[in-house]
């Protein structure tokens, strides 16, 4: 019976320290070295010629800095996700279902280093603001999207005289570390004087057939010192096991704004969820919005809501965030005149502005420390 007693009291030390442990792992620190300091992300979904908008240099003002009311300039978002899930042909970067070959690939490739738009776009802006002697402390990041090598008997194309299939691992991780060296080549040759390549993004948001493929892409970008990233959506397969994945940094999607009817069981809370979630796990968020804000109060109500739930649950002090925000409605939303909208996006960006000086002064203290 003592030997009994014994086995239940180990067994519930153990079950506790478990749960302390659990509790203890916390959100990602703000601005770290885990995830190639970037504090706030700003997703650019840049291939497709029907988005919101072009991504151009004028469009891209508004990603990359805050004018007040004095008409100062503050500095946003210090990191910005390229990526893309439809392709011109209309096939995807992201599922099987028409999912892209090689030429489809090198298109977007070609979108994503457009002169004058996107990436080229922000290091312009930045290089114009350099001379009015408005610099950043520290050059904005770029992460680049992997479309998603899928399984399928599909051939893909041709990778130094050889035919890859998709249904063949090693050919999905060759296709994959040809997408990372083409980018890696693509990026040195702009030579972008004020950004600078941090790492790669897996498109796909769970895992369903890439257990074999994604540690293996994680383990060749660590040999050239880039971060991957993934952003998971609620509940999705594998978000627990983000950093068996071989993931640098993940953030974890609520997705309550894109349900337009909170009867249908998903209230506000569903965003306390997700931070719990986070939290339990060591994931950062994401804050999620999109052009349906600029026509419904319902989801600016809902736009609301993610500032209120991220700031009783500590994210805008401490944690990384990525942002959705539609495919261009940032810019949307930020030339609006719409008096319901502009309270909205002064807040949030005042919210951005306050964390990147935040940001700025670790930058400064981890630099005398070295």
């Amino acid at each position: 019976m003592k030997q009994f007693f014994a086995l239940f009291v180990l067994a519930l030390l153990s079950c506790t320290a478990l749960q302390a442990q659990e509790k203890e792992k916390g959100f990602p620190p703000m601005f770290s070295e885990q995830n190639g300091y970037i504090t706030d992300m700003c997703l650019l979904y840049h291939g497709r010629y029907n988005a919101a908008v072009t991504y151009d240099k004028e469009c891209m003002k508004s990603y990359v800095y805050y004018t007040d009311k004095k008409g100062k300039k503050e500095f946003l978002y210090d990191g910005f996700l390229i990526l893309e899930i439809v392709s011109s042909n209309g096939s995807s970067f992201e599922n099987s279902e028409k999912n892209a070959n090689q030429k489809e690939w090198q298109w977007l490739m070609n979108r994503q280093f457009e002169e004058g738009y996107g990436i080229s776009a922000i290091n312009d802006i930045l290089e114009d603001l350099s001379k009015e002697n408005i610099k950043p402390e520290r050059k904005r990041k770029v992460v680049i999207s992997i479309p998603m090598p899928y399984y399928s008997d599909n051939v893909w194309g041709e990778v130094n005289g050889e035919k890859l299939v998709m249904n063949n691992d090693d050919h999905r991780i060759k296709a994959a570390k040809w997408y990372i060296n083409e980018a890696e080549k693509r990026f040195k040759e702009k030579n972008y004087k004020h950004i600078e390549l941090a790492g790669f993004y897996w498109v796909f948001e769970k895992n369903i057939d890439a257990g074999n493929v994604m540690p293996v892409v994680s383990t060749y970008l660590d040999s050239k010192d880039y971060y991957f990233y993934w952003i998971p959506y609620f509940w999705s397969k594998g978000a627990k096991e983000w950093k068996e994945w071989g993931f640098d940094m993940a953030y974890y999607q609520p997705n309550y704004f894109f349900v337009k009817s909170t009867k249908r069981g998903v209230p506000p809370t569903r965003i306390d969820e997700a931070c719990d979630f986070a939290r339990t796990n060591g994931l950062a968020m994401e804050f999620e919005f999109d052009g349906n804000m600029l026509k419904d109060t319902l989801y600016q109500t809902k736009f609301k809501h993610y500032v209120d739930h991220f700031t009783k649950n500590g994210v805008f002090d401490n944690v990384p965030v990525a942002y959705y925000e539609g495919g261009g409605y940032w810019n949307k939303i930020a030339i609006s005149n719409d008096p319901n909208i502009i309270p909205l996006y002064r807040n949030l960006s005042e919210i951005i502005i306050k964390r990147q000086k935040k940001a700025d002064k670790m930058w400064k203290k981890n630099q005398k420390n070295r």
